[in-house]
Formats: C-alpha cells, sequence, structure tokens
C-alpha cells in the first residue's frame, strides 16, 4: 500500500521553496513496497561509511604520531582513542554494571550498554565489551545512514540531495562519535526510524522506536513533541481503535526515560539524578537564559577564547537552518529540532553541542537540500571532512569535548 505524506505544513507557503529546491510531496513506492533495500543508495551508504571510519583513522594516525614526536623530545601528549570520553563509561557500564561504574555513571542511559551486556553474554565475547561495543555502534551507524536515506525519500528529495544526506550523515565535522563508542548512532537510528514511522502511518513501529529513544539518552524525551504533531493529523474518526496507537506513540519515549527514572529512584532513591546530574557545571552546565549563553558565547568568541570560537559558528548555522527547515520540512522537524537547540541554549557550558546538533539529524537534511549547487557540494564535503579529521585529532588528544 502506498502512504501519501500529505503535510498542510509543506504544500502551502512554503510549497514555492519546497519546488526551487526539486522536492516532491509522496511517498516514493518502493519506500513502502521494501525496495529501497535493493536501491543506489546503499551502496552509496556503505562508500560514505567506510570513508568516515577511514578519516578518523587518519585523525588516530596522526594523533599517535604527535605522540611519538612528543615523546622524543622528552614530553608527554596526553591522548585517547575510540573507547576515550563518554565511549569508556558505556564500556565500563556495560562490563560491571551502574553500580561497579560509580555513582557518576548513571547520567548515561542504559540502552546502549545493556545491548553490549546482552551480546556479551554470547560464548566468547565475556570481557570483551569495549570490541563489541565498537562492532555494535558502527553497525549501527551504517544502518542508520541507510534509514536516513530512506527517510529522505519519503520526504520527497531528489536523488541527489539524498546522496548530499549521506555523506553528510557519514562526514559532518561531528560524525567521528559514530565510529567511537558513543549512543549517537543507536540514539539517532531510533529518533530516525520514530520519524519515518509516524509520517507513514506505521504507529506502532513509532511507539517501539519512540520507547527505546527514551531509554537511549535524556534527550529521547524530545521525541514526544514531533510525535503530537504527527497524530494531531490523525483521522477525523473519534474511534479508539484510530487514535489509540497513535497516543502510545505519542507517550512512548516518556514512558521510556520513565522507566529508567524509576529504576534509579528504586535502587539509589535518587530517581531524577539521571536528569540533573547533566546540569553540573563540569557538563552542560546549570539553566541559563538562551539568549543570553547566546550572547556570552559570542563575547568570548570575540575575546579569543579559543573553546568558544568553535562552538558559536555552528549554533549560528543551526539558526539558521532552523529556518530553512521551517520552509522546507514537515512542521515537526523544525519543533524537534528548535526543542534539541534551546536545550543546547539553556545550558550554561557549550561543551558537545556540535554532537548535539548533529543528532538532531534534520539539519543534515537541510544541509543536503540547500548546497545541491555543483560548485558548492564539493567544496563543503571537502571542508566537512577536513573539519571531521580536525575535531576527531582534537577530540583525540583531550583538546576538545565531543
Amino acid at each position: 500500500m502506498l502512504v501519501v505524506l500529505a503535510d498542510p505544513a509543506t504544500a502551502t507557503a512554503s510549497g514555492g521553496a519546497r519546488r526551487r529546491f526539486g522536492l516532491t510531496d509522496g511517498v516514493a513506492p518502493d519506500v513502502n513496497r521494501g525496495r529501497w533495500l535493493t536501491s543506489w543508495y546503499v551502496r552509496e551508504a556503505a562508500a560514505a561509511w567506510l570513508a568516515g571510519r577511514l578519516v578518523v583513522l587518519a585523525a588516530l594516525g596522526l594523533v599517535r604520531f604527535l605522540a611519538d614526536a612528543v615523546a622524543e623530545d622528552g614530553g608527554t601528549l596526553k591522548h585517547t582513542g575510540l573507547l576515550g570520553w563518554d565511549a569508556g563509561w558505556y564500556e565500563t557500564i556495560a562490563k560491571h554494571g551502574y553500580d561497579g561504574a560509580g555513582d557518576e555513571s548513571r547520567r548515561f542511559f542504559p540502552l546502549l550498554p545493556l545491548l553490549v551486556r546482552g551480546i556479551c553474554a554470547a560464548p566468547g565475547l565475556a570481557g570483551r565489551e569495549g570490541a563489541v561495543l565498537l562492532v555494535v555502534v558502527n553497525a549501527l551507524a551504517f544502518a542508520l545512514t541507510v534509514l536516513l536515506a530512506r527517510l529522505a525519500r519519503a520526504e520527497g528529495l531528489p536523488d541527489a540531495a539524498i546522496r548530499r544526506v549521506i555523506w553528510l550523515s557519514a562526514l559532518a565535522p561531528p560524525a567521528f562519535v559514530l565510529v567511537m563508542g558513543y549512543s549517537e548512532a543507536l540514539a539517532m537510528l531510533f529518533a530516525v526510524a520514530g520519524f519515518l514511522a509516524a509520517r507513514t502511518g506505521h504507529w506502532k513501529l513509532a511507539a517501539l522506536a519512540g520507547l527505546a529513544s527514551g531509554l537511549c539518552r535524556p534527550l529521547g524525551l524530545l521525541l514526544v513533541a514531533p510525535m503530537i504533531i504527527e497524530a494531531a493529523r490523525g483521522p477525523r474518526s473519534r474511534a479508539l481503535r484510530a487514535w489509540l496507537p497513535r497516543s502510545v506513540a505519542v507517550v512512548a519515549p516518556a514512558v521510556g526515560a520513565g522507566l529508567y527514572v524509576a529504576w534509579s529512584a528504586a535502587t539509589y532513591h535518587d530517581g531524577l539524578a539521571p536528569l540533573t546530574m547533566q546540569r553540573d557545571s563540569a557538563r552542560h552546565g546549570s539553566t541559563g537564559n538562551p539568549l543570553a549563553v547566546l550572547w556570552d558565547a559570542a563575547r568570548g568568541a570575540l575575546d579569543g577564547e579559543v573553546g568558544t570560537a568553535l562552538h558559536v559558528p555552528w549554533i549560528l548555522l543551526a539558526l539558521a537552518g532552523l529556518v530553512a527547515m521551517a520552509r522546507l520540512l514537515p512542521a515537526s522537524y523544525p519543533v524537534w529540532s528548535g526543542l534539541v537547540l534551546l536545550m543546547v541554549l539553556t545550558g550554561s557550558n557549550l561543551d558537545s553541542s556540535e554532537r548535539y546538533l548533529f543528532g538532531a539529524f534534520p539539519f543534515l537534511m537541510v544541509a543536503a537540500i540547500v548546497c545541491g549547487r555543483r560548485t558548492v557540494w564539493p567544496f563543503v564535503l571537502a571542508l566537512s571532512a577536513t573539519m571531521m579529521t580536525v575535531y576527531a585529532t582534537l577530540a583525540f588528544t583531550l583538546s576538545y569535548v565531543p
């Protein structure tokens, strides 16, 4: 059965903008018939996935070269690898549980370490949580790229734009975290799956994706908003059979997060700790006025603060992308992406902001749409891959918080 994505938001005021960029309405027939698995963009996704890993390996090689050079001069260059930063926490939780990993580990939601722990229960894999974690997240990253291409096709993007979505998902500057043992690949996969399922009317799948998102990361809670928007476009009938699946999908992300919060409350008598720990000054920082946070960041960049200067351009690009998104994509996309951006800007510490914004995948779709000129796209792709190498190198030398 062919499902058409009828969306008043993209059929009226923004219809001209969509047509100008070659976007069409409705789902391509092969999306719902399963033929997308043999489509060209699966092969394109494999090439982009491999390119992303080569970029990260190049960054690791550069870090090793720098460390050896510093050591020859009698110094020490502190550095880490694919299991550094948050990846180390996920590995430790998978291996020892939250008790063995320490109190701070509870700020990491359980789905990824549980998945790794379950796989490591298989014969011969005990004690290899780190290797299993890397294999799992990299496999999920490939699945994410393929599913994102499917969603882009469903939303009417032309083939050339889908190809750009694929490459940006693998080579955007923060995309090196998809190679590390981070939860980004898993979280983004379920977010994309939730949008695709809701937009095509598969509400049971949308509910499952939302539940998993809530168990994966705190930001998974934000999926409630786009689910409300898509559910509101539901059937005119008031029959329970028509609205129950939509209602379940709406609350599923909150239920997922609530399960972990309830477990934390029952086990440690502090259910909100997984959420409040993120507001520590060493992490996301205390809640503040988004305008004040943005002003302070811009002023810091002008004063030569290197760390802040790395964040400000991406915040500004995200704001511009959000405006374009409101004209090019259905309302659920800019609402969700805007909430993610708002969460970033309410924290006094902008560390990891690029990673959070990268997780809001509609920004990738917008970038792919607007960077389609032949004179623009090669430059954007080359610059993106270069910046990915730079950011990965800075992260591996502990100079940048991914």
